[in-house]
């Protein structure tokens, strides 16, 4: 093209360099200005394995078997593509060292998978289900008055109401564990709500929290190894993706760092030294993971991620 040519057309390259600085931190970005499709299999992600106080020797802050992007169909031969959005490559420096390194994602959607061991990070759930379902999970004690009316309410005048929670990384006990964590659920003091609700619906269920992975004699934590595939995204009745995941990353840091929240420049979100996963909340409050009543308590199977025989470790 010459000159003149040239002088009629716009654009921009798809890498492009940007600085920042923060919280006695200097940072360096490099962005790409890509759509991804991507399906992946790693047969061992393990990520931070040293010995850290508090936690069990040998064990690592990101340990994932069968880790895997994406996934695939054996009838029809369809790869169902993990899907990524304007993905870039940050560091964070302290005077000439270099403390972190995050690669994150403005937008991620599609099937994360594996044998999930420990997870160090903050990875947000909304569960989501009928009080017709919530209903026959609560074993009430035959003593237990309130839970059994409880019970007779969720079960029957809220049958078909739409029930919700938040769920994150906790440990047995139900407290928030965002370290080497090997369960997910309800925090102590949380509670059930229906989004679509009266304000006095919401207020009989804010009379009950979580304590010590229980509400209602039902259980609220669950062992993060029982799901072999998470949705990244929210999915329809169809379960065909409508929306993406925002503010996705994973980042290693030698010390604790304060990284720039993807989502609102003006906050920031505190990775922990070592291996560090966030997928958070949208802006918008809702989760980047949404998952039924019945899938927290039964499991969620795994999605086929090879060709052929095994659905796994390809």
């Amino acid at each position: 093209m010459n000159d003149s040519e040239l002088s009629d057309v716009t654009g921009q390259a798809f890498i492009n360099l940007t600085t920042d600085a923060a919280n006695g931190l200097n940072f360096t970005r490099v962005n790409f200005g890509v759509d991804v499709q991507t399906q992946l299999n790693i047969r061992q992600l393990r990520l931070g394995k040293y010995d850290r106080s508090g936690e069990a020797a040998g064990t690592a802050d990101i340990d994932i078997n069968n880790f895997a992007l994406g996934a695939v169909d054996d009838v029809t031969g369809q790869v169902d593509a993990f899907r990524i959005k304007n993905p870039f490559l940050e560091l964070a420096y302290s005077g000439n060292k270099v403390v972190g390194v995050r690669m994150g994602f403005g937008e991620a959607q599609g099937y994360l998978s594996g044998d999930i061991n420990r997870m160090t990070g903050n990875i947000a759930v909304d569960l989501y289900g009928k009080g017709s379902y919530l209903a026959t999970q609560m074993n009430c004690a035959w003593y237990d008055l309130i839970c059994a009316s409880a019970k007779g309410l969720v079960g029957g005048t809220y049958a078909n109401s739409d029930f919700s929670a938040q769920a994150q990384l906790v440990n047995g006990s139900g407290d928030a564990d965002p370290v080497r964590a090997t369960m997910i659920g309800m925090v102590d003091g949380q509670t059930l709500s229906i989004p679509s609700g009266s304000g006095f619906d919401n207020f009989l269920l804010g009379l009950f929290s979580s304590s010590n992975c229980s509400l209602l004699s039902t259980q609220t934590c669950f062992p993060l190894a029982n799901y072999g595939t998470f949705p990244i995204g929210k999915l329809n009745s169809s379960n065909q993706f409508v929306s993406a995941a925002k503010g996705v990353f994973l980042s290693l840091q030698t010390q604790n760092v304060q990284w720039r929240d993807q989502q609102d420049a003006s906050q920031f979100i505190s990775a922990l030294a070592g291996a560090f996963m966030n997928i958070p909340r949208n802006a918008d409050g809702s989760a980047a993971i949404n998952t039924s009543f019945q899938e927290a308590f039964n499991g969620i199977p795994r999605k086929d991620t090879c060709f052929g025989t095994p659905n796994k470790g390809c």
